[in-house]
């Protein structure tokens, strides 16, 4: 199976998960989104379209410059900041995923290698205890 086939199928597996994933997405070690998928009732994104400065291809090879929005400035930061903690793994042990919460989404984001060359990115709406929801996006990669 083609790396980017395998990607698109992990997004679809992880948004089948739980009805309150809004996005899933995998980026590289640059930010670059590879792939990524919106839950099929999401309208627009959070993150207008006028704010983006890149367009990306999502899965189906569609120039899409909504899905550029996601790693501008929210996934990209929250991989920096992984990146930044797992400095600290040798005295806290295995860095499982980066939490981000703002006020109208919680940023998800787990390394998908050793390499830390893959991330996997996941929007959740803000529920209360999201925990349940970061388990069965575990669970289902």
């Amino acid at each position: 199976m083609e790396e980017r086939e395998y990607f698109r199928e992990l997004c679809m597996g992880v948004l089948q998960a739980d009805r309150n994933i809004r996005f899933a997405g995998v980026i590289d070690d640059t930010g670059k989104l590879l792939v990524g998928e919106y839950r099929k009732d999401i309208e627009s994104p959070l993150i207008k379209a006028s704010r983006l400065k890149e367009n990306v291809v999502d899965s189906n090879g569609i120039s899409n410059s909504s899905l550029a929005g996601i790693t501008n400035g929210t996934f990209l930061a929250s991989r920096m900041i992984f990146a930044l903690n797992k400095q600290f793994e040798g005295d806290l042990g295995h860095l499982n995923y980066q939490l981000t919460e703002y006020g109208k989404v919680k940023l998800l984001t787990i390394a998908l290698s050793n390499e830390n060359n893959y991330y996997l990115c996941v929007s959740i709406d803000p529920v209360k205890n999201c925990h349940p929801v970061v388990l069965k996006v575990l669970k289902s990669i």
